[in-house]
């Protein structure tokens, strides 16, 4: 089996395969404060909620954002199952054609999606990923990474305004009724939500104009997807395990 861990700001995503098949995926909350003996006991837990031995994993591959806790999970990896995982990022890009230079400040989420996205749909494609920040990835018709954008996720934004406005409060992320709040947290609930998806309908048409195309293959991704991909106009294809299928393809390319 493999095992494939993406590493976000705010979560961990593992997802273990045989062979082709998704045996499970599982979630851990990212605790700068954990050590690598932690993190172990962690995985350890989740094997064994989902009846799996360490034993099982011949392979394992790394995707992280949180530089300072690389090496921490690279550990606990390899005392639960005995493996050096393959890190994604730096000169492994897994064979993804990439236009933007240096090629090593590209983040390791950012090539397991453009690589997930290759595999699994027509180019061209623009990946709509919906985390901590809010990323449309670009992948051209031949397959090369143009490039990205990145703005305030939806959290980070709703937190923002309650931490800088005295009279507005924290809120629940949560798809109003329309767009014409009647309320404070109406309000704000509208400005996030449908602001979030005007502003990914308005990005992908001037992608689409700058790279000349007339069509683009329109994928989502991100703990926030399901709540802002049905508010755009966009027809927009939600696809929970792009990173982790992407990460799979990167790691059948570096045996």
């Amino acid at each position: 089996m493999l095992l494939a861990i993406d590493m976000g700001n705010t979560n961990i995503t593992l997802g273990a395969y045989k062979g082709d098949e998704l045996v499970f995926v599982s979630r851990l909350y990212t605790s700068r404060h954990k050590s690598s003996d932690e993190y172990a006991i962690d995985l350890l837990d989740i094997f064994n909620l989902y009846s799996v031995s360490p034993s099982d994993f011949s392979g394992c591959v790394f995707a992280s954002v949180v530089p300072e806790l690389t090496q921490a999970v690279s550990q606990a990896v390899k005392r639960t199952v005995g493996i050096e995982p393959v890190i994604v990022g730096g000169e492994n890009y897994g064979e993804l054609k990439v236009e933007i230079l240096p090629v090593s400040y590209l983040g390791a989420d950012l090539i397991a999606g453009a690589v997930g996205a290759r595999e699994k749909y027509p180019l061209p494609c623009l990946v709509c990923d919906l985390g901590t920040a809010t990323k449309i990835l670009v992948i051209d018709k031949d397959g090369t990474f143009r490039g990205c954008t990145i703005s305030p996720g939806v959290k980070v934004s709703l937190d923002a305004l309650a931490r800088n406005a005295a009279l507005l409060p924290s809120i629940s992320f949560t798809t109003p009724k329309k767009a014409i709040g009647e309320n404070t947290t109406e309000c704000m609930q509208s400005g996030i939500v449908f602001g979030t998806a005007a502003m990914l309908d308005g990005m992908i048409k001037r992608i689409r104009n700058e790279l000349g195309y007339d069509k683009c293959t329109l994928v989502a991704t991100g703990g926030y997807s399901t709540g802002i991909i049905p508010c755009c106009e966009e027809e927009i294809i939600y696809d929970e395990n792009l990173l982790l299928d992407g990460l799979k393809a990167i790691y059948e390319r570096a045996e």
